[in-house]
């Protein structure tokens, strides 16, 4: 097989037009790939793949890369992108469908940042609120044995934040009104069966 042919095989048309149809999916196809994303983007320095290259993958049919990349788990959803978009591309509600699809793809513990993300909803359901130290410690239970090691190694990071309380111990209130959260959540869970 010559390089040009493994070149032409990495890329998938019917890849695209899968992603194209997931939930805001046909907005990549707008993408003029002018880089204001990428400027205003506050995790972009972390990214595998900016959003601009994200979306460019995608249109190109690049399933590996796609796949692989931590693009959609960063997203902060902080909305600077869409309001800078020169096409009005809802960014952030792209990187929403791509975080559904690989999560229901690939499976929550092998996506990467799916894990964090569905622990930190996890919590915020069962409380009204964060509770770091019992997020950070659910997660790295759930991850598994390998993870713990990455946890020690964050030792240095966690104990000047609770000498200083800016990692509080002990759990703050749950809020007011629990139960109408989960109310909420079973009837958007709902809708978003329906296909609202």
């Amino acid at each position: 097989m010559t390089a040009a042919n493994n070149q032409a095989s990495r890329y998938d048309p019917a890849f695209a037009n899968e992603l194209y149809s997931i939930e805001n999916g046909h907005y990549i196809k707008q993408c003029m790939q002018c880089g204001l994303c990428v400027v205003t983007c506050p995790a972009r320095h972390l990214m595998d793949l900016q959003p601009r290259k994200y979306f460019k993958a995608i249109q190109a049919g690049d399933r590996d890369r796609v796949l692989k990349a931590n693009t959609p788990w960063l997203c902060t959803s902080c909305n600077l992108c869409t309001v800078r978009c020169p096409r009005g591309i809802p960014i952030i509600d792209v990187m929403h469908g791509m975080k559904l699809y690989l999560a229901q793809k690939q499976g929550v513990k092998s996506a990467p940042g799916a894990l964090f993300s569905k622990t930190f909803f996890d919590v915020m359901l069962k409380r009204g609120r964060q509770w770091e130290a019992w997020l950070t410690q659910m997660y790295f239970l759930k991850a598994g044995p390998s993870a713990i090691k990455d946890a020690l190694k964050m030792m240095d990071v966690a104990q000047p934040m609770v000498l200083k309380r800016r990692l509080p111990l002990a759990p703050a209130k749950t809020i007011k009104g629990k139960s109408q959260l989960k109310k909420i959540y079973e009837k958007a869970a709902a809708l978003a069966k329906e296909g609202h």
